[in-house]
């Protein structure tokens, strides 16, 4: 699974520099490189939450989270964005799979047309692999992990998505030698992409970890189609018909 991941990066990196995406979409955060191009064509907003600093990594430079994987010296998808808390207790690495659909059931490979992974159910997919990658081994089922379900009301309110699961994962070592919890925030919504947000934190993050989640809430919002397609009203036109009668020809020379 995260060898699949990792080709999904891959194709979209070559549709891109092939010019694979013809659609014309709104560039939504520039900061955002390679991954606005997901945002944009998933209509997902990305806002600055407060007490917060984002720091941007360089493509070749990327950060690879070896610190929750079994097996620290295999090599895993890179990562190029993230935010910390200005008291630095809180990090969270932003994870955008680019994944979108274009008939809003499949995951969309202009490369690959064949394949029918079904968009609505790809973060179980994307689960799957973070606890496989943490235990060490494959698995076929997400029975007896510890998963949590937000309620569909919080996913709504806090980020106008369907689904929002959070999910421990085991630290194998400390994340920059002061970071020693990870918690997982998966947030998706049906016919779209999703987000992905690994959470560090130290013992006194751990203490204020409900305020910093609370901070998250809005980051990224997904947008409803009201709000950028472009919707032209039909010319008005009065339900009465006025007939006006032809002028009689003077008959009378």
């Amino acid at each position: 699974m995260m060898k699949y991941r990792q080709y999904l990066v891959f194709v979209v990196l070559i549709q891109i520099s092939l010019g694979g995406f013809s659609q014309k979409t709104e560039n939504i955060n520039q900061s955002f490189g390679l991954n606005s191009y997901t945002l944009s064509l998933n209509q997902i907003k990305y806002k600055q939450p407060a007490n917060f600093n984002y720091i941007r990594r360089e493509l070749g430079n990327e950060e690879y989270l070896k610190c929750i994987f079994a097996d620290p010296a295999a090599i895993y998808q890179g990562y190029w964005h993230k935010i910390i808390s200005k008291d630095k207790n809180f990090v969270a690495i932003i994870d955008i799979p680019p994944v979108w659909s274009k008939d809003s059931v499949h995951i969309f490979m202009e490369l690959v047309p064949e394949s029918k992974i079904k968009i609505n159910t790809y973060h179980l997919s994307h689960i799957k692999a973070d606890f496989g990658s943490n235990i060490g081994k494959g698995i076929d089922s997400l029975e007896g992990f510890p998963i949590k379900y937000k309620s569909s009301k919080y996913a709504h309110e806090a980020f106008n998505a369907d689904t929002v699961i959070t999910y421990p994962l085991k630290m194998w070592q400390k994340y920059e030698d002061q970071y020693n919890h990870c918690q997982v925030v998966v947030i998706q919504k049906n016919t779209r992409g999703l987000v992905c947000l690994y959470c560090f934190y130290n013992d006194k993050g751990k203490r204020k970890l409900n305020r910093y989640l609370k901070s998250l809430e809005g980051m990224f919002w997904y947008r409803d189609p009201k709000d950028y397609i472009e919707v032209i009203e039909p010319p008005k036109s009065d339900s009465i018909i006025h007939i006006i009668p032809r002028k009689k020809k003077n008959l009378i020379q």
